[in-house]
């Protein structure tokens, strides 16, 4: 209950105001804990909030990406209602191909989904190595748009859940 009260009062101040610091949050727990099910509530309320703006910027529409779920394996991202991590953000799945730079036309496709992006939900994260937090850290700064060595994940908040 904490959890969901906490990210619920991130995403109102996120929503409010655009230089709030990104959310940072490790959910972990057993076998059966309730996981998923946290997951998709909080992606339930934070969808609510993000989409309750009482008026449109004039570069945003209705059907906006504000959250999205993501997944190691395609079975995993079935199971919560998300899309695995390679194809989100144009990832390749071999170790050699992980930081493969994308054509501008798939850059602008993918910033012109993505750019309203604030808060990015992990599944699985035990699955997931080091090279490929970096190549999501790489692509989301690109897609971002950011250029500075401190926007990790592009300013993106970031909720990791998994077993350890």
């Amino acid at each position: 209950q904490e959890v969901f009260y906490y990210v619920r009062e991130w995403c109102t101040k996120r929503l409010h105001n655009p230089d709030v610091e990104p959310l940072r949050l490790f959910i972990t727990g057993g076998a059966g804990t309730g996981k998923s099910h946290l997951l998709k509530c909080l992606h339930y309320e934070a969808t609510k909030i993000f989409s309750r703006k009482k008026h449109l910027e004039p570069d945003e529409n209705i059907d906006e990406v504000h959250t999205l779920i993501t997944a190691f394996t395609g079975a995993a991202a079935v199971n919560v209602g998300g899309v695995t991590i390679h194809s989100a953000f144009g990832i390749g799945t071999q170790s050699n191909s992980l930081n493969d730079h994308l054509s501008c036309d798939k850059l602008n496709s993918y910033r012109c989904k993505l750019h309203s992006l604030k808060l990015l939900f992990v599944d699985e994260v035990s699955l997931i190595q080091a090279n490929l937090w970096g190549a999501m850290h790489s692509r989301l700064t690109q897609i971002m748009g950011i250029h500075s060595n401190t926007a990790i994940f592009g300013n993106i908040g970031i909720i990791a859940i998994g077993d350890f």
